[in-house]
C-alpha cells in the first residue's frame, strides 16, 4: 500500500504539472478548449425519532453533511489530445454508509488519452465495459455512493471500418485509493452487414489477488471443517461471447459470459470453490405504432469481485443487467427488485402499441426467481397515456407486484409483500411557459409499513422556475411494525440560470430500498433539508 500511494502521489504531481504547464498557452490557444462541470450536495440533518431518523452521529451530534465533485476537462482535437481531473470533496458524508460520517478529499479522478490515427492510449482513471457488462464494467453511480473506475492504463484499436479492439490493465478504484488486486482485459468487436446486421464481440478478463487478500481467505477457509476445505486460486478468467443482429424491424442481442473456479461466499456465508456462468438475451420488434421486447437472463454463481474478501456494493468488477420494469413514480417505486449473482432466472416482456393518435398503452410484465423455480419477484404494470388535447396529458395505471422482503432486503421473518398501486397523473400546460403535474398514487399491503397514499403537485415556470409540495401518508399502517400512520411531507424549489440549478427542498423519507440499475442498497429514514447545486461551463 506505501509503494501505490507513493506512485499516486507521483501520477498526480505529473497530472498538475501537465496542466498548468500547457494551460498559458491554451488560454490563448484557439485549437484547444476547456470544459467542466459541478455537482453539490449538502444536507441538514433533523432528528425525528418517529420515523426512526435519529441515533447516528449525523442525527445526534454532527448535524449537517454533503458531498461535491468538480470537474475540469480539456480536449484539443487538432492535435489528438484530451486531460481531466476531478477534484472530491466529502465533510461529513452519508453516502457511503447511510448511518455514518465520511470525511475526505483530493482528486477522485484524472486521466490523459492520446490518439495516434488508428490507435488511442489512456492513461489515469478511465470508465469502460466490454459486452453489455456481464464480465467487466468500470461505471459511477454518485446517488449509491459507487465509482467502480478503473485506474490504469486502456489501448483503443482501430483495424479498419469493421473491427475494433481494446485492452487494459489496472486496479479499481477504492475512494480516493485502489484495491490491491490486479485487472487485465482483451475486447474485440465487430460491425458487419447492411440488410442483415450483426455486431459480433468478444471479451476476455482476468483477476489476480495480491497476497494480503490472500492471506485473509485462507485465514476463512482454515475455519471450516475438512469437509468444506479446499485450496483457493489467486486467478480468475472470465470470458464473454455476445452479438447484437438486426434485420428489418427485428433486433436480438444474446451473450453468454462463464467464469473460471474461484472462492466466492454462497448464502451461508462461507466461501466455495465454484465455476460461474450467464446468459442475457434480449429480443425486439418494433414498427409504426407498435413495439415489444422480451428480455431473459440466467444467473448461476456470477459474481467477480476484487476478492471474495469483498462484501455488499464494495469491489464489483462486473453488472449483470437487471430484468424488471424501472419505474419513476414514487410508489410503483417502492419495492425494487436487486439483481443477484448468486442465482436468477428472470423474465421480462414489455409492449407499447398506439391504437390511434392522441392514445399509448404501456404493458409490461416481469417475473425473477432462483434456478429451481422459487419465486422472488412478479410484477405487472399497465399503463395508458391519453394526449388528445395539446395542453392536457394524462397517464392512468396500476401496478400489482409480489417482493420477497425477506430475501431481498435480508429481513429473516418478514412477510412477503403484495401491494396493488393504482395511479393517476395529469399535467397541464396553462402557456408555453406555465404547467402543473399533478399525481395521485395508492398502494394497498398489509404487509411492511402497510397501505400508502401519495399525493404531489408540481409547479413550472420554464425556463427559471419550479416548486413542488407532496406527502406520502401511512394511510392504513401495519400495526405489527409501526405505532400509527405517518405523514412524510416533501417541498421543493428549484431554480434555474443557463446550465447552473439551485434546488433547496425540505424532506421527509420513509426507510427503504434506493436503486438505480438493479443495485441497490438499504437507506434508513430521512428528516431534514437538502440543498443541490449542478453546473456546466
Amino acid at each position: 500500500m506505501p509503494t501505490l500511494y507513493l506512485l499516486q502521489i507521483f501520477w498526480m504531481k505529473k497530472v498538475f504539472l501537465f496542466l498548468f504547464s500547457v494551460s498559458p498557452f491554451l488560454l490563448f490557444s484557439q485549437r484547444g478548449s476547456f470544459s467542466g462541470d459541478l455537482q453539490l450536495n449538502a444536507s441538514l440533518f433533523m432528528r425525528d425519532s418517529a420515523i426512526g431518523a435519529n441515533n447516528t452521529p449525523l442525527y445526534d451530534n454532527l448535524l449537517t453533511g454533503g458531498e461535491s465533485w468538480l470537474s475540469l476537462n480539456y480536449q484539443n482535437q487538432d492535435a489528438g489530445l484530451s486531460a481531466g481531473l476531478r477534484l472530491d470533496v466529502f465533510n461529513n458524508s452519508n453516502l457511503f454508509d447511510p448511518n455514518g460520517a465520511y470525511s475526505a478529499q483530493g482528486i477522485g479522478s484524472y486521466f490523459i488519452k492520446k490518439d495516434l490515427k488508428k490507435l488511442s492510449i489512456t492513461g489515469g482513471y478511465f470508465y469502460d465495459q466490454i459486452g453489455s457488462g456481464l464480465i467487466y464494467r468500470s461505471y459511477e453511480d454518485r446517488g449509491l455512493g459507487l465509482d467502480y473506475t478503473t485506474f490504469g492504463v486502456k489501448l483503443d484499436y482501430k483495424f479498419n471500418d469493421h473491427l475494433f479492439a481494446k485492452a487494459f490493465n489496472g486496479r479499481e478504484k477504492n475512494l480516493f485509493g485502489t484495491f490491491s488486486p490486479v485487472l487485465k482485459g482483451l475486447n474485440l468487436e465487430g460491425d458487419f452487414g447492411s440488410k442483415i446486421h450483426f455486431v459480433p464481440g468478444y471479451g476476455i478478463m482476468n483477476r489476480t489477488m495480491d497476497q494480503t487478500s490472500m492471506d485473509l481467505m485462507v485465514a476463512s477457509i482454515n475455519t471450516y471443517p475438512d469437509s468444506l476445505k479446499f485450496v483457493p486460486t489467486y486467478n480468475v478468467f472470465a470470458y464473454t461471447f455476445y452479438n447484437t443482429l438486426t434485420y428489418k424491424n427485428w433486433s436480438w442481442y444474446a451473450e453468454y459470459a462463464a467464469k473460471s473456479h474461484e472462492a466466492t461466499v454462497g448464502y451461508d456465508g462461507k466461501l466455495h470453490d465454484k465455476t460461474g456462468s450467464c446468459i442475457y438475451s434480449t429480443l425486439s420488434y418494433s414498427r409504426k405504432g407498435f413495439g415489444i421486447t422480451g428480455i431473459a437472463k440466467r444467473t448461476d454463481n456470477f459474481i467477480l469481485r476484487t476478492s471474495p474478501n469483498e462484501i455488499l456494493l464494495k469491489g464489483v468488477l462486473n453488472f449483470i443487467p437487471p430484468v424488471s420494469r424501472q419505474n419513476t413514480l414514487r410508489l410503483p417505486s417502492r419495492y425494487v427488485p436487486a439483481t443477484q449473482f448468486i442465482e436468477e432466472m428472470a423474465y421480462q416482456v414489455d409492449m407499447t402499441f398506439t391504437p390511434k393518435k392522441g392514445y399509448r398503452f404501456i404493458l409490461n410484465a416481469s417475473n425473477i426467481g432462483n434456478l429451481d423455480s422459487s419465486n422472488w419477484w412478479q410484477e405487472y404494470y399497465a399503463e395508458v397515456n391519453i394526449t388528445k388535447s395539446k395542453k392536457t396529458e394524462w397517464d392512468i395505471g396500476g401496478q400489482y407486484l409480489k417482493y420477497d422482503q425477506e430475501f431481498y432486503q435480508n429481513e429473516p421473518g418478514s412477510p412477503t409483500v403484495f401491494a396493488i398501486t393504482p395511479f393517476v397523473n395529469l399535467t397541464h400546460k396553462f402557456t408555453k411557459t406555465k404547467s402543473t403535474e399533478v399525481q395521485l398514487q395508492y398502494q394497498n399491503t398489509k404487509q411492511d409499513f402497510g397501505s400508502w397514499l401519495y399525493a404531489s403537485v408540481e409547479y413550472n415556470m420554464a425556463p427559471k422556475w419550479s416548486f413542488s409540495v407532496s406527502d406520502m401518508y401511512n394511510v392504513q399502517p401495519n400495526f405489527d411494525k409501526v405505532d400509527k400512520g405517518l405523514n412524510y411531507y416533501n417541498f421543493f424549489a428549484a431554480y434555474t440560470a443557463g446550465a447552473s440549478r439551485f434546488s433547496l427542498a425540505y424532506v421527509k423519507q420513509v426507510a427503504g430500498v434506493n436503486c438505480s440499475g438493479g443495485v441497490c442498497r438499504y437507506e434508513p429514514a430521512f428528516s431534514g433539508v437538502r440543498f443541490a447545486v449542478s453546473t456546466s461551463f
